[in-house]
């Protein structure tokens, strides 16, 4: 058997854990590919799509928009507790300012793109 090159070789390892069912999955996928479990976690890592997380301004916006839940959740108890009339000029604004939040986080966060992280053009 030919050595393999210095490029090929598998030196580093990385542990990874999974759920007894995500496990099993993986070892379907894997069977169903005609490979090694291993073999295919590495091709899925190095050719899979990962899809960029949230950024701090929209982390941020959506902060605030829990914020203003909690605020609508305790005039609506306190809307049925003293009725509607009295909290009705609160409520009309927390909906204006969630309408506000919710234009800014559209404007903030178009359509997640995936980035290519470990593309087979970049193993060499």
């Amino acid at each position: 058997r030919p050595p393999t090159g210095r490029v090929r070789k598998l030196s580093k390892s990385v542990t990874v854990k999974f759920s007894k069912p995500s496990y099993e999955a993986l070892r379907l996928r894997a069977r169903k590919a005609n490979r090694k479990l291993a073999e295919y976690i590495r091709e899925s890592a190095l050719n899979g799509e990962v899809v960029s997380g949230h950024n701090a301004e929209t982390i941020a916006i959506a902060k605030n928009l829990i914020g203003m839940a909690n605020n609508l959740n305790q005039l609506t108890k306190l809307s049925h507790q003293r009725g509607f009339h009295e909290t009705h000029v609160y409520v009309v604004d927390l909906l204006r300012r969630l309408k506000s939040i919710l234009g800014e986080y559209r404007q903030a966060s178009p359509k997640s793109k995936p980035c290519g992280i470990g593309r087979k053009e970049d193993a060499t």
